[in-house]
């Protein structure tokens, strides 16, 4: 239980900054994807958009928090580009066997 504690209050003291139009901009094209219902690319798009967030444009903070550890900076990466991979492969999968 210390251990969720110590989670919840390390995400609780840490900020993300996202702008209002890049919200505005992802919520504009996942509603445009599902009023045509274009569902995948709507899922796809969010998806880049959190990918983006996540890891692109906070990627001072993750760099701060690794530091000179080269493990860190590796895990940081294979995450990074597995879940870009992840993306990519999807846009060429036409069902889901």
């Amino acid at each position: 239980m210390q251990g969720m504690n110590e989670s919840v209050e390390f995400l609780a003291n840490e900020m993300f900054l996202i702008s209002l139009g890049q919200i505005g901009f992802m919520f504009l094209a996942c509603f445009l994807c599902l009023l045509y219902g274009k569902y995948k690319t709507g899922l796809l798009v969010s998806y880049f958009f959190i990918f983006y967030w996540g890891f692109v444009s906070n990627r001072i903070y993750w760099m701060e928090l690794f530091g000179d550890s080269g493990i860190g900076l590796m895990v940081y990466f294979f995450c990074a580009a597995s879940l870009a991979l992840i993306g990519v492969v999807s846009f060429f999968q036409q069902d889901h066997r």
